[in-house]
């Protein structure tokens, strides 16, 4: 089952160590999930934090896969 944090700050510091982080777009918003070992953490967030996102993550080299 998985897990939705609502502040951007939280869901960094599991997206730091996470195998994998899915990005599913929505037309109000944008949902990020972030793999770990034992949890699947998800947020929602607006279409222009989700690209300062995963723009972060692309030049951390964390494997991004959007559908």
């Amino acid at each position: 089952m998985p897990r939705e944090v609502f502040l951007v700050e939280l869901w960094r510091r599991y997206a730091d160590t996470a195998e994998e982080i899915k990005v599913k777009r929505y037309p109000d918003y944008v949902k990020l999930k972030a793999r770990l070992k034992h949890y699947l953490y998800t947020i929602r967030v607006p279409p222009d934090v989700a690209d300062q996102l995963i723009k972060e993550y692309k030049s951390k080299n964390k494997t991004i896969n959007e559908y």
